[in-house]
């Protein structure tokens, strides 16, 4: 018996280990049990070639701390067993504590180990079981005990057991699902005085747009790619607009020539729109003739 005791204990202190969400709502529960008794009675003490055995049946009161260490106390009634001239009725309160080895979402093996109550006597007691959750207020409870040296007979009792609890622990709240964060777009800009030559679409300095083509054509994976040409606001709205596209349209043909798919490739005009800077002074203008490029890589916005 001293062995049965020493693995519950072994069980109680490495459950911490392995917990898993099972009670998480913490709280009390309180159940009821029906059972099968058999009083194993030594040999010497035996009048017939069987131990005697009687239906069991007990109310049980609980808490659990987390999710995996619980105090549980239960009174319970064994039945009648003959002792003697006249039969003896058992009747036992019990406490203990409970570790659980989380097996599934829903399913945890348990130990438990404390003392009962038989008459006078306090007796050395322990368990095991599977408790199966049915649903956030409702748990099957199955196990075995043993009560050790019950009295006037000092023979261990064992104890098998189905009963239900219920929880008065608050309902485990639905996961918070995140949606993943929108890519912050921060597009590449590049002037347009340096990359084109005057007044013109064709490209003077390709050396920025050679390092964006080399990263584009060597991608293994779903890219996307938004070009966007703008201008001042020198000259007429409509030659604005005109020359604005043919510089965006001179970039793609550019990438499309280093290998880059065509495909992927998305191009705007917008002339004299969005000016980043005031035109009303060089400066201003200088920056906003430019070429905007988005280049996106499995969702990532690179620049």
């Amino acid at each position: 018996m001293s062995r049965f005791y020493l693995c519950i204990f072994l069980l109680l202190t490495t459950n911490a280990s392995f917990a898993e969400s099972f009670n998480d709502d913490g709280g009390w529960y309180l159940g009821g049990k029906l059972g099968a008794t058999v009083l194993d009675i030594e040999a010497a003490n035996q009048t017939s070639d069987q131990d005697p055995s009687t239906a069991s049946m007990g109310v049980v009161a609980g808490y659990n701390f987390n999710d995996f260490l619980s105090v549980e106390s239960d009174l319970s009634s064994f039945g009648k067993f003959k002792q003697g001239a006249e039969p003896e009725k058992l009747v036992a309160f019990s406490t203990y504590l409970l570790g659980r080895y989380h097996v599934s979402d829903r399913a945890a093996l348990y130990a438990k180990v404390g003392n009962s109550i038989i008459g006078n006597d306090l007796n050395l007691s322990g368990g095991i079981g599977l408790k199966y959750q049915i649903s956030q207020q409702l748990e099957l409870d199955t196990g075995y005990r043993l009560i050790g040296d019950v009295p006037n007979t000092e023979d261990d009792l064992y104890e098998f057991s189905v009963g239900i609890n219920y929880k008065f622990g608050k309902n485990k709240p639905a996961p918070k699902v995140v949606p993943p964060a929108e890519p912050v777009i921060v597009p590449t800009t590049l002037n347009s005085n340096t990359l084109f030559k005057f007044n013109s679409a064709e490209i003077s300095d390709s050396s920025a747009l050679a390092k964006l083509a080399k990263k584009m054509s060597a991608s293994h994976v779903e890219i996307s790619v938004e070009i966007v040409a703008y201008t001042d606001t020198s000259g007429p709205e409509a030659y604005n607009l005109k020359l604005s596209k043919k510089r965006a349209e001179a970039v793609r043909d550019y990438f499309i020539k280093q290998g880059v798919n065509k495909q992927v490739i998305n191009t705007a005009w917008k002339g004299e729109a969005n000016p980043i800077a005031s035109n009303k002074t060089r400066a201003g203008r200088i920056k906003n003739r430019r070429v905007d490029i988005i280049y996106i890589e499995n969702n990532v916005v690179y620049h």
